[in-house]
């Protein structure tokens, strides 16, 4: 498995293709602090909204990285729950390198206007790991499912993308669609929390919210590994 995943992560870098997801997650993050005295919350809010859609990218390249003949090369040596399993160590080790430079650039750049505590640096790390794994969640998703055409996986990850960040906005206007949206990964639920910038509002609620989203998480990947078996059958 480790050999595996390092022969991953080297094609994948040799492939070029992680150069435009993280030069736009690059910029997304200097824009945003190209300005002091920014809120701390908020901000952590927007960049991880941007490792959301950044991971759905990376995690949708990281499953093409090889044709179809390597792929069932690669089933013979490795069983296809650890391919998998592999592709998805690899995208959360991007992931945390990407939430790193999220949470500390701004430190170093002091950009916030008011001080870092342990409880903004514990959140921080929690809303970037998890929107991070639903944008593996939802890449991995547009990839591996059989009822949505090549053609279109990448139509499809952009749909959902917008999907669960116009949730509010959506069910606003029709109601009815509140029921349909339990299938979406909770996203703008638990983002909502960080935009008052304050830590009054992390109690009960939050943790409730918090708890659904891992479990949203734990079920959808489940659902995914038993798909991608079947897919791959």
């Amino acid at each position: 498995m480790l050999g595996f995943i390092k022969y991953q992560l080297i094609s994948y870098i040799r492939s070029f293709k992680i150069i435009p997801p993280a030069a736009s997650f690059l910029i997304w993050v200097f824009v945003l602090y190209s300005y002091s005295g920014v809120e701390i919350l908020s901000s952590y809010a927007v960049t991880s909204i941007a490792i959301y859609i950044v991971m759905t990218w990376v995690s949708m390249s990281i499953f093409s990285i090889e044709e179809e003949a390597e792929k069932n090369i690669l089933f013979v040596h490795l069983s296809k729950k650890n391919y998998l399993w592999g592709k998805w160590i690899i995208c959360i080790l991007i992931s945390i390198i990407f939430m790193l430079f999220a949470i500390i650039y701004p430190i170093l750049m002091n950009s916030f206007k008011e001080a870092m505590t342990l409880i903004h640096f514990g959140l921080s790390i929690f809303i970037h790991l998890l929107l991070a794994i639903f944008g593996i969640f939802v890449g991995s998703l547009s990839s591996i499912s059989s009822f949505v055409p090549k053609k279109y996986t990448w139509l499809f990850a952009v749909f959902i993308i917008v999907l669960t960040l116009s949730y509010e906005g959506i069910v606003e206007k029709l109601p009815l669609l509140k029921w349909l949206f339990i299938v979406f990964p909770p996203v703008v639920k638990v983002i909502n929390f960080f935009e008052p910038d304050s830590l009054d509002q992390f109690g009960k609620e939050f943790w409730t919210v918090s708890a659904f989203a891992i479990m949203y998480a734990i079920i959808g990947f489940s659902v995914l590994t038993k798909l991608f078996l079947k897919e791959e059958s």
